[in-house]
């Protein structure tokens, strides 16, 4: 095949032209039996023997290529290469080379030796008569065409040419343009043909992409001819319509699917004219898109494009996922995740049109309902039993009548409850005791049980007044005010309750301006030492003198400054101005500062110290952090942290009030402490309780044990002390017997003196003993 490089030519399409070189065997026979009967003829006619000889190469060469064709179609040529083709390729050139220059071979003896005429006539005819087939057999070969052309022609036009004959030579030359344009005929065969082949395997790769394409789609495909007659339909929706992979739907009608799918369940024969309606609908152009439920819960989106041959083209897939998605989506963005409650969108669309609904007159409630130490639960017990005790909080929620309550989650543990018919406002405590008393007691968390109280705070308004944003902001003062109380857990707001709130906020916004213009105040009251009675330390307590209300309890402002996050600014303050003080007392006594809970979490609290002693001039050992059991309990991990390092820096550290948490005793054990500042409560009655004072001489030894100092708190009487002093055993002393917070000049006073013991009290101290 040398009209172009072989090796361009795919194996498999060479093969093919290969095997039509060995193919059609039948021309062979006839071929062979036409050359031997002329040959025979030749030689009656002219007693020659050579014809006869002729006659048997003709034989040899025939049985030698019927063999050679036979070991062809035993070859192995699944998986053919070029190598392969070419041996088989010469080998066909040799044969057929060799009949050609067999019969040219018999035309040069007829002319030039036999100089018969009628032996030449009839080895040219044979000859011109092979050499037609030579182009219908043998085109798929150049070389086979050109090789055999040329062995045909070459003797001949010898023979024409020694004849010495002016006509013979004339005749012969003539037969060249003969020769040539069979090899053309061939040359174009050859390239009509090997086009043909090419496109037909191209359009099959093409038809194949197509059809894989096709039957890839994500999204069924049928396509209707004019008439409405499916003509093409994938694998994709023969799947969705779960029909029969066997069954052939191609010029079917699509009521003849549709009945299909009914007989198969797919959607119940009730539906059938409907469906077949819309599905007509989108044929005809009539709808774009159309979504269908089947029965077997699926959603089945329908789309039909139209063709220019006036058919269409139906596409359809499954978009159960995506509904079902979007369904979930809808119910996210209206219900709490946690709880499945209405959240505060959908809830205030389920007021508005139960409002829209109401009789004008009536009156409406809305409860804001919290849980009480919530925040403990979370603490102690993780915050996956917390969210299991909001789950069962609002399932009890959604256990109560829905006509008369309407629950909602606004987070937190903050449930918003909607009563649209609350009655006057006397009829309202009845309802609130039946929700508080379905929602409050024990729960079954885990492994735990835990008892649960809860507050609530009620705002009532009639159906024209009922505004949700402004109820929902008196029932919080409400609540707020219910927190407050110790004997009621919920309560109606009142306009006292906005002016309480309104004086709240006024005093956040003094307080805050108060720390940046420096208002506060810093004072302190001694410690004393039992066995010398002189001050060692001070207690650094804050104090605000409101220009117009007077002296603010710390009761009241440090909570609040809890609450905006601006404690540290306080704390900041106490320790530099602390520090300050307690050089300026000559390095005679320590100093002690409060930590809240948020300072503990606060990660730049140990540089705050480190600044006020850096600034100060403070040594390390003279300075004293006080914590609380509540500031440890809501990071125990972090505070820790924090606790250590100042231990590491040569600060004290203090266990303040200790006795009044949850399992104090285990902190001592844990805790990088270096004294314990023993609760009030367990001093009070030491004079008149002998267990009171064993508790207390307990907690000493206990302390005393483990290498801390003991600081015993709220010593206010003679009697107390000199308990403390002898049967307590505790090392220092603190309260208003021994001194009430004072500025830092006055404590500049007391330093070297030392506070009398009364006569009386030092006769009760041997009988303590």
């Amino acid at each position: 095949m040398a009209w172009r490089r072989r090796t361009e030519i795919p194996a498999d399409i060479r093969l093919s032209f290969v095997r039509s070189l060995y193919g059609n065997r039948a021309t062979l026979w006839f071929g062979m039996l036409a050359h031997v009967i002329a040959c025979a003829v030749i030689y009656l006619k002219t007693s020659n023997v050579s014809f006869l000889v002729f006659a048997g190469v003709f034989t040899v060469i025939a049985l030698a290529r019927l063999f050679d064709m036979s070991r062809f179609d035993r070859a192995a040529l699944a998986n053919p290469t070029h190598q392969q083709l070419n041996k088989w390729e010469f080998r066909y050139l040799l044969g057929a080379s060799a009949v050609c220059l067999t019969l040219g071979s018999m035309c040069f003896f007829s002319t030039y030796v036999v100089k018969d005429s009628f032996a030449e006539l009839a080895s040219l005819s044979i000859l011109l008569a092979s050499v037609v087939s030579i182009v219908g057999r043998n085109y798929a070969s150049r070389a086979a065409v050109v090789v055999m052309s040329a062995g045909s022609l070459i003797p001949v036009l010898v023979g024409f040419v020694l004849a010495g004959s002016t006509f013979h030579m004339i005749i012969g030359f003539l037969l060249i343009p003969y020769f040539l344009s069979n090899i053309q005929m061939a040359n174009g065969l050859r390239e009509f043909l090997f086009a043909a082949v090419m496109g037909r395997r191209e359009l099959a790769v093409v038809a194949g992409r197509f059809d894989a394409a096709l039957n890839n789609m994500p999204q069924g495909l049928i396509m209707f001819d004019g008439e409405g007659k499916l003509v093409v339909v994938n694998n994709k929706a023969v799947s969705l319509l779960q029909i029969s992979p066997d069954t052939d739907l191609t010029g079917r009608s699509l009521q003849t699917v549709l009945r299909y799918c009914t007989l198969h369940g797919l959607f119940p024969r009730s539906k059938l004219e409907n469906i077949r309606t819309l599905i007509d609908d989108l044929l005809t152009g009539r709808r774009e898109r159309d979504l269908f439920q089947f029965s077997d819960g699926r959603y089945i989106e329908f789309s039909c494009n139209q063709r220019r041959d006036e058919g269409a083209v139906l596409i359809f897939e499954d978009v159960t996922q995506r509904i079902e998605a979007e369904a979930q989506i809808q119910h996210m963005a209206r219900y709490d995740g946690l709880t499945g409650l209405p959240n505060r969108m959908h809830f205030e669309s389920l007021v508005k049109s139960l409002l829209a609904r109401r009789v004008h007159g009536k009156r409406m409630a809305l409860v804001v309902l919290d849980i009480n130490d919530f925040k403990h639960v979370n603490d102690t017990l993780g915050h996956h039993v917390g969210d299991q005790l909001l789950q069962k909080l609002a399932e009890r929620l959604g256990d109560m009548d829905p006509t008369r309550f309407i629950p909602s989650r606004f987070g937190g543990d903050e449930f918003v409850i909607f009563m649209p018919d609350s009655g006057a406002e006397a009829d309202i405590a009845p309802m609130m005791n039946q929700l508080l008393e379905a929602v409050s007691g024990a729960y079954r968390l885990s492994d735990h049980s835990v008892q649960v109280e809860v507050n609530a705070g009620v705002a009532l308004a009639p159906v024209s007044r009922f505004d949700l944003q402004s109820l929902h902001i008196k029932a919080d003062l409400a609540l707020y005010e219910a927190k407050g109380s110790e004997n009621r857990s919920w309560a109606i707001f009142e306009e006292a309750m906005d002016v309480r709130y309104r004086s709240r906020q006024r005093l956040k916004n003094d307080l805050r301006g108060a720390i940046a213009n420096g208002s506060l105040k810093v004072v302190y009251q001694p410690i004393v030492s039992t066995q010398s009675l002189r001050i060692v330390s001070c207690e650094a307590l804050s104090r605000w003198d409101h220009p117009e209300l007077g002296p603010i309890s710390p009761a009241d402002y440090i909570p609040l400054a809890e609450e905006m996050g601006i404690i540290t600014d306080i704390t900041r303050f106490m320790l530099e101005q602390a520090c300050i003080d307690c050089v300026n007392w000559g390095d005679r006594i320590g100093v002690s500062v409060n930590l809240s809970a948020i300072d503990l979490k606060n990660s730049d609290i140990t540089h705050i110290i480190a600044s006020a002693l850096r600034n100060s001039g403070l040594p390390t050992n003279l300075l004293e952090v006080e914590v609380t059991e509540s500031a440890i309990i809501s990071d125990r991990n972090k505070t820790c942290s924090v606790l250590q390092q100042l231990k590491n820096a040569g600060i004290n550290v203090a266990l303040d009030d200790f006795g009044t948490g949850y399992s104090s005793l285990s902190y001592l054990n844990t805790l990088p402490l270096t004294k314990v500042k023993v609760d009030r409560s367990f001093v009070h009655d030491i004079t008149t309780d002998r267990r009171s004072l064993m508790l207390l001489r307990g907690v000493t030894q206990i302390s005393h044990e483990m290498g801390l100092g003991v600081t015993v708190e709220g010593v206010e009487t003679q009697e107390q002390l000199a308990l403390i002093r002898g049967a307590a055993g505790a090392d220092l002393v603190q309260g208003y017997l021994l001194g009430a917070p004072l500025p830092a000049n006055a404590i500049s006073t007391l330093i070297d003196k030392s506070f009398p013991l009364p006569e009386e009290s030092r006769k009760m101290l041997p009988t303590a003993m």
